[in-house]
């Protein structure tokens, strides 16, 4: 009950009932798509939960904080584009027989496609960018020629400038917006620069993309899937679990831990009713369960000049004595990590709300002693 850790699909799901109708009409409606959310917030989920319904079109699905440069990007997109078109394992069998993959090729008639991807192959891969771009055509080229629909899915986008630079972005562009039967959904996690990406008149792919900007789940429609759940088990609960969800901000990994944590408290320890106490030690366990990762964002934000010193006053709403335009270059710093986000003119807000949390923190004992100062959640009450 209550999946942590990886995207969630199937009856573990829980619908987002506002966003995957808008999704859904895009993609039918054949429209390039960029979602936008921070990391852990579902965009993944999303995304696979459409594609395991519809089964109109086939998609290709590639993670390019995986990737380390251009050439093993393309590997990965040739592998599932020929997948789309009947060769499994195409760099296997290239490998393995060159003769043989040829005869595959020229028995599916896709000959004119494969042969130009063969020549890339066989004398090593000199000028990556071709590469890549060539597997980029390869998926329109066989989509046309087998009269596939396909989507295709740039997951973590942003990550494109860490393995290549700004010109490839136009590169991308000017292939892509010639594609006819492919449509590209792009996610992101750092929210400032998939705005940059898409919103600024300056960049490429301005206006290429329709943008969803994804929220945390609606903590209403959260709540009764907690609700049937815990009574379907026979785990009776007070309203604390209501402000919670809400103290969570409808955070999709965090109210799935702590959910889940309740659960296992009702089924194994037998609690005759979850409440207040008893969420409040599973928030403090969850966030003490997520301090290592929480530590790593922390660590990396003391590594920059000024920029801890930032973040801590954004938690705890206190002003730093720097000058504005170091204030600011800060913040576009921070933003860029995915740390915080602007809501207003000069306002920010720290994105995860158990790194507030653990940055709110004003006794290490208290983290030692493995108990948490969650004032902020009992003000809720």
């Amino acid at each position: 009950m209550f999946k942590t850790g990886s995207p969630v699909k199937g009856k573990d799901f829980i619908d987002r009932k506002k966003d995957l109708p808008i999704f859904r009409a895009y993609l039918n409606n054949n429209q390039h798509v960029m979602i936008k959310a921070p990391r852990r917030f579902g965009k993944t989920s999303l995304v696979k939960k459409l594609f395991e319904h519809e089964k109109s079109f086939k998609y290709i699905y590639v993670d390019l904080r995986r990737v380390t440069n251009l050439t093993m990007l393309a590997n990965q997109i040739l592998e599932k584009a020929y997948a789309c078109a009947g060769i499994d394992r195409f760099m296997e069998q290239f490998k393995r027989s060159i003769t043989e993959l040829l005869k595959n090729i020229q028995s599916i008639k896709i000959d004119d496609i494969g042969e130009i991807t063969l020549k890339h192959l066989e004398g090593g891969v000199k000028d990556e960018r071709e590469y890549f771009l060539h597997s980029l055509d390869v998926v329109e080229k066989i989509s046309l020629k087998k009269n596939l629909n396909i989507k295709f899915v740039f997951d973590e986008f942003q990550d494109i400038l860490r393995i290549s630079d700004d010109f490839m972005l136009e590169q991308i562009r000017s292939v892509i917006q010639h594609h006819e039967a492919v449509r590209y959904v792009f996610l992101g996690s750092i929210e400032s620069i998939m705005t940059k990406l898409f919103s600024s008149k300056s960049s490429p792919f301005f206006h290429f993309a329709k943008i969803i900007n994804l929220e945390g789940l609606e903590v209403d429609e959260l709540y009764e899937y907690a609700k049937e759940t815990f009574l379907n088990h026979n785990i009776e609960f007070d309203e604390s679990v209501l402000k919670m969800l809400q103290f969570l901000q409808g955070h999709p990994d965090y109210c799935a831990q702590v959910l889940q944590a309740l659960y296992h408290e009702g089924i194994i320890k037998g609690f005759k009713k979850i409440d207040y106490d008893i969420c409040l030690n599973a928030l403090t366990q969850t966030l003490l369960e997520n301090r290592a990762y929480l530590e790593e964002l922390i660590s990396k934000t003391k590594q920059k000049k000024h920029h801890f010193e930032v973040l801590h006053s954004i938690a705890n709403g206190y002003a730093v004595n720097l000058s504005p335009s170091s204030l600011y270059n800060i913040h576009v710093s921070l933003e860029e990590m995915g740390l915080i986000k602007n809501i207003e003119r000069g306002k920010y807000i720290i994105n995860d709300i158990f790194l507030e949390v653990l940055l709110q923190q004003k006794d290490e004992t208290l983290l030692l002693g493995k108990r948490i100062d969650l004032s902020k959640f009992s003000k809720t009450m």
